[in-house]
């Protein structure tokens, strides 16, 4: 049986990354333009039209390979019309054409993510994507996983291995090809240093008097 795996997140949750990752592998079938170019407009991902028309998909999409990836985020542009996609109505279809089908929502720090979508987009989407997964995706059927975007940049290759066997699904994680465009964590630009909170002197009395007990 094919085996289809669709990748999805709110708007710079890191779609892009995930999706170059998935489709290094020679397996699998997906967006396979990203493993030469950083960023590609979503209206050019593999399977974007059946975002907004999924009973259009048919068979002869998922000929060439076993395993494919499928991406888009939540929401999406195509042809320069914002839309939610049909994520839902997409998986149903690919299950009736007895493709096997899981679901990966990305997750990235929520306060980072709405940072994000404001630098890029002027504006935050991050409720509508919760909304969509939660009302439309989650505990409707389907086999649900959540890809991590900070465990990957703090695991790597060894959390890219679990996500394989989890998944049952290819993922070339030895190939330093993964890595490309990759210089680092995307979250360092919005981290900044906290001169002073509330809690540290409770911390550092409590270590303090620790110590003098050992002492």
């Amino acid at each position: 049986m094919k085996k289809l795996v669709i990748i999805t997140g709110p708007q710079g949750s890191g779609n892009h990354f995930f999706s170059r990752v998935f489709s290094t592998h020679p397996k699998v079938g997906g967006w396979k333009s990203l493993l030469d170019k950083y960023w590609v407009p979503s209206d050019e991902e593999y399977f974007a039209k059946y975002w907004v028309n999924p009973e259009e998909l048919s068979e002869k999409d998922f000929e060439s390979y076993d395993y494919w990836l499928a991406n888009v985020s939540c929401p999406f542009f195509y042809d320069g019309v914002r839309y939610i996609p049909k994520i839902r109505e997409f998986a149903e279809k690919a299950q009736s054409l007895g493709i096997e089908v899981q679901i990966c929502i990305i997750v990235r720090d929520q306060n980072i993510n709405s940072e994000q979508q404001k630098r890029v987009r002027g504006e935050v989407t991050l409720p509508v994507a919760m909304h969509y997964y939660q009302n439309e995706i989650i505990g409707n059927g389907f086999k649900v996983h959540f890809l991590d975007n900070e465990a990957f940049f703090l695991h790597k290759n060894y959390y890219l291995k679990w996500v394989s066997q989890l998944l049952d699904f290819p993922v070339d994680y030895d190939n330093p090809d993964v890595f490309k465009f990759i210089t680092e964590d995307p979250n360092k630009k919005y981290v900044k240093y906290v001169d002073k909170y509330w809690l540290d002197d409770e911390v550092w009395y409590g270590i303090q008097s620790k110590d003098q007990r050992n002492v």
